[in-house]
């Protein structure tokens, strides 16, 4: 009788297991994939060539809307009439311009979910998280990208892209660096940024300005995330779970660190972490 009775326990968690992984499964499979793709530029010379190739990914054609998002920018006006002026030289026709006028006005939100392309530009990404804060602006080009526009962007507007988002200053060594000097626990300040890439860290400006310090810190305290560095003239293309390199340079990945044992505000140690280096024309997985 008693072993009639373990049977029976053995079964009923064996069903109960077998019913709660086939839920997960199935959540999983219900998750909408984004129908449209990344196209994150590591800062730069962008060049025609590189404009021309988000165009061809993005399958822009005559009439399609395309949004230049001017607001990491402190160049005020001259950002967009740059922007502008690469996309009417490739395109023969005028951006919707969306600076920090734009950020309350409805028919510019509906531009944004409308548009084929959405350009972010350079400047500070943190700025920019902090103009939308409280809107319907995140929202709205998440909705775009998941219904199949093309989110671009040249350095902060590559940076915001990742759901954490480094914003470049550090925490305990405050003296702003286009790197960090030393690699410090509790030194990287990451903060919410857009979400298109929600297990991705972005860096640019990446081997012109040795940032691997900084994203090493990004990676190791964050050890579930993918480093992606990317560098000036470079860019990724994201479709799916794929990233395709293009450009003139090269784009760093950091992934998998172990055995972080690190006191607060002490100097950061790790073991294993996988770098890869890619060349233009070269895949990569994307972590999702």
């Amino acid at each position: 009788m008693k072993l009639l009775f373990n049977l029976t326990v053995v079964l009923t968690l064996a069903c109960i297991m077998s019913c709660s992984d086939s839920t997960n499964t199935v959540e999983k499979v219900n998750i909408p994939a984004a129908k449209g793709k990344l196209f994150i530029i590591g800062g730069g010379d962008r060049g025609d060539s590189l404009m021309q190739a988000m165009l061809d990914a993005a399958g822009w054609e005559k009439g399609d809307l395309i949004t230049a998002i001017t607001l990491p920018s402190g160049w005020g006006d001259s950002a967009y009439i740059w922007l502008n002026n690469d996309f009417k030289k490739l395109t023969g026709q005028n951006c919707v311009k969306f600076d920090s006028a734009a950020v309350h006005v409805p028919a510019k939100l509906d531009s944004l979910r409308m548009s084929k392309v959405i350009f972010i530009s350079g400047g500070d990404q943190n700025k920019m998280m902090q103009l939308i804060k409280g809107t319907d602006i995140k929202k709205a080009i998440k909705e775009a990208y998941m219904n199949g526009a093309t989110i671009s962007g040249t350095s902060a507007g590559a940076s915001i892209q990742s759901e954490k988002m480094i914003t470049g200053d550090g925490l305990i060594d405050t003296v702003y660096d286009v790197t960090f000097d030393v690699l410090w626990n509790g030194n990287i300040e990451l903060v919410e940024g857009l979400g298109l890439l929600d297990s991705v860290i972005i860096d640019q400006h990446f081997v012109v300005r040795s940032r691997h310090n900084r994203l090493l810190s990004a990676v190791i305290e964050n050890p579930g995330y993918q480093g992606v560095g990317i560098d000036e003239g470079t860019a990724i293309l994201v479709s799916g779970d794929t990233a395709t390199v293009y450009g003139a340079s090269q784009v760093l990945t950091f992934t998998n660190p172990a055995s972080i044992t690190s006191p607060k505000d002490s100097l950061l140690n790790g073991r294993d972490i996988r770098v890869s280096i890619y060349l233009p024309g070269e895949k990569f997985a994307i972590k999702r």
